[in-house]
């Protein structure tokens, strides 16, 4: 066979999809069903010879042969996970134009009939540097009939002073059993209200997140109401690429495009944070689940045993603290992974009774108990093909992987592109995905095993979140990215060479060179990058007036970003004096919205579109009411610093920089 017929079957796949993508819109229901016969179709063409060229003739009285055998059958859990997730895509719904209509009818509604709300912000260690946001932010929810509960586990006087001090009602009790869902079933407990809100101690509710939630509980069969989870400072696997400014946080992925879909499914489920419950939904399941240390998913699932739906409204309501260093992440992840695993061995979890297939499927945890070890097994086939000989398929030659897999594969990333738009770009996912996976296989074995035999840990978060590199872990991907690239060209020199079939040296070269690059982008994300400011900045557009100190003359000037610790402010700098701005000058800052803030004059310089430009820092550091205004104002406002995902250009420019050590790509 020529090698233009060799290629023509992925030249196609690949021409079909650049010149159907800018026609087939995703929210199309019929372009997202073509997508699922496209992908069948190729997947119906590929089977019949992946089983029987290269399955069939294997030799089961040897290892070799069980080895194909075992790959096979991973790789059709692959395939038919893949069409699960475009058959999930099928069906999507944006619930905003319903928030709407219910608001408008909560409206017309006397105030005094509207359902009480408690609002819970369950606590165990966090800092009061975490937990002032959330409780301030709480407090300026802008709804008449609520009241905020801080449900303290970790029993800290100063925290109750805290609370006394702005407001909110304090409870503690007596042990800590079953963690969070036990802390919250205490507060339950002693509260009343028609609605239960629960806000985790990093996050910090808008403030008409309470007007756009509660109008969907008209309907008597919703128990709870989950909003999407976003955050205002970067994650580690943002900070450490230098990406931080060209890619979102990783878990846009799953609130921003496959919640929609799931709940689409009557399937979504409690995401533990930002949502409201219905009491009496609680009171018919017997309060929030404690057999499982995830009890957010377990508490959907009762309540849909119970005929209450959990529903997803995708509006940003609310922003969060994401983990915080690599330490943060990984216990947020591993804590994640063995509750998801857990509710595998549970009657309440997704193989009880009372679940429809589809819901089952869909609600399975197949992430943490088949995608973490499958992904290390991906990246260490071509290592043990290189130095063990063991081949993946039988007798297959590079030229037949490419006239019949690869356009598979090919079609498979470009549909989850298609789907997810750039937040699915295969070796940026897959370096994160990787070291996730290397860092939680020991606990899906673990967790499989004795599933209930590790304690549960919180997520350190602000002064205590932690640093330091994962070195054990870029010791292990630095050996198999050794391993990985030295195999290939050790097999290259033919008076060496291992590997018996060489016809599949070209295709095991090209997946080295995928799995290198996966790895060194894994690699990279070990070493943790410095958090370049203490306080969180936000853009934001206030009009104020400066007065530098000794001088009676206020200077009109727009703040154009803010952070609890200081602001920068800009002017034309025509007309203006700037003798008057030299650098610790005391500075009286009187913003709209805003109390009164002293500052000390850190930087002033003129920029190019010729604006003089100030950088305040707040001093001494605003307290008190001062403080909580700057927090209402930048918390709970709806002012939005995250990151947008930039084009591949870009964004492999900016990975590209932190491969070769250049520094982060400037904005």
């Amino acid at each position: 066979m020529s090698w233009i017929a060799q290629f023509a079957p992925l030249a196609l796949v690949i021409g079909v999809m650049m010149l159907a993508s800018p026609f087939l819109r995703r929210d199309r229901l019929w372009a997202r069903w073509l997508v699922v016969f496209f992908l069948i179709a190729l997947i119906a063409r590929y089977l019949p010879w992946r089983i029987t060229e290269t399955v069939l003739p294997a030799d089961l009285t040897t290892f070799q042969g069980w080895w194909i055998v075992f790959l096979f059958a991973i790789e059709i859990v692959f395939l038919c996970d893949m069409l699960r997730q475009s058959l999930v895509h099928c069906k999507i719904v944006d619930r905003s134009a319903e928030a709407d209509q219910a608001y408008a009818r909560l409206s017309a509604r006397p105030v005094e009939s509207w359902p009480s709300v408690d609002v819970f912000i369950p606590s165990y260690n966090e800092p009061l540097d975490v937990l002032e946001r959330s409780i301030v932010g709480a407090l300026a929810i802008d709804y008449p009939n609520k009241t905020v509960w801080v449900l303290d586990d970790g029993k800290r006087d100063w925290l109750r002073d805290f609370c006394e001090e702005k407001g909110a009602k304090y409870l503690t009790r007596k042990d800590g059993s079953h963690a969070k869902a036990g802390n919250v079933n205490n507060g339950l407990a002693h509260s009343g209200g028609d609605l239960v809100c629960i806000f985790d101690a990093d996050f910090v509710a808008y403030r008409h997140f309470l007007k756009r939630v509660v109008g969907f509980f008209e309907d008597p069969t919703i128990g709870i109401v989950q909003t999407p989870q976003h955050f205002f400072n970067k994650d580690p696997m943002q900070r450490n690429l230098w990406i931080a400014d060209r890619w979102p946080d990783e878990q846009r992925l799953f609130f921003d495009h496959i919640a929609p879909s799931v709940d689409a499914w009557d399937s979504m489920f409690c995401c533990g944070s930002c949502m409201v419950m219905r009491r009496k939904a609680l009171d018919a399941i017997g309060g929030v689940p404690t057999a499982s240390i995830t009890e957010d998913i377990l508490t959907s699932l009762e309540m849909l045993r119970k005929g209450y739906r959990t529903r997803y409204l995708n509006e940003k309501l609310s922003i969060g603290l994401a983990a915080e260093s690599l330490l943060a992440f990984h216990t947020q992840r591993e804590r994640w992974c063995q509750g998801g695993i857990q509710t595998l061995f549970l009657k309440a979890g997704p193989l009880g009774p009372g679940l429809s297939l589809w819901q089952r499927i869909l609600l399975f945890p197949i992430y943490w108990v088949f995608h973490i070890p499958a992904r290390l097994l991906v990246i260490m086939i071509p290592i043990l093909y290189f130095w063990f000989g063991l081949q993946p398929l039988e007798n297959a030659r590079s030229w037949e992987i490419f006239y019949w897999q690869l356009p598979v594969l090919i079609a498979g990333w470009g549909t989850a592109l298609w789907h997810n738009g750039r937040q699915a770009y295969p070796i940026v996912n897959e370096g994160p995905a990787v070291l996730v996976s290397l860092r939680l296989f020991p606990i899906v074995v673990s967790s499989l095993i004795r599933p209930f035999g590790r304690p549960f840990k919180v997520t350190p978060k602000g002064s205590q979140s932690g640093v330091g590199n994962s070195m054990n872990e870029a010791v292990i991907l630095g050996v198999l990215f050794v391993l990985t690239i030295g195999g290939f060209f050790y097999n290259i020199n033919t008076d060496i060479r291992i590997i018996d079939n060489a016809n599949f040296l070209a295709v095991g070269g090209l997946w080295a060179a995928v799995n290198s690059l996966t790895l060194l982008v894994a690699i990279l994300i070990c070493f943790e990058s410095p958090v370049q400011r203490q306080q969180e900045r936000f853009p934001i557009s206030l009009k104020a007036r400066i007065r530098v100190k000794g001088d009676d003359q206020p200077l009109e000037m727009n703040i154009t970003d803010m952070s609890l610790g200081g602001a920068r402010v800009m002017c034309p700098a025509e007309g203006v004096d700037r003798n008057s701005f030299q650098k610790g000058a005391l500075i009286q800052l009187d913003a709209d919205e805003l109390p009164l803030l002293d500052a000390s004059l850190a930087r002033a310089f003129v920029n190019d579109q010729e604006q003089l430009v100030l950088t305040l820092d707040f001093t001494p550091e605003p307290v008190g009411e001062v403080r909580d205004a700057l927090i209402r104002v930048l918390y709970t406002s709806g002012i939005d610093n995250a990151s947008k995902p930039a084009g591949s250009f870009a964004l492999w420019g900016a990975l590209l920089r932190r491969i070769f050590g250049r520094g982060p790509v400037k904005s």
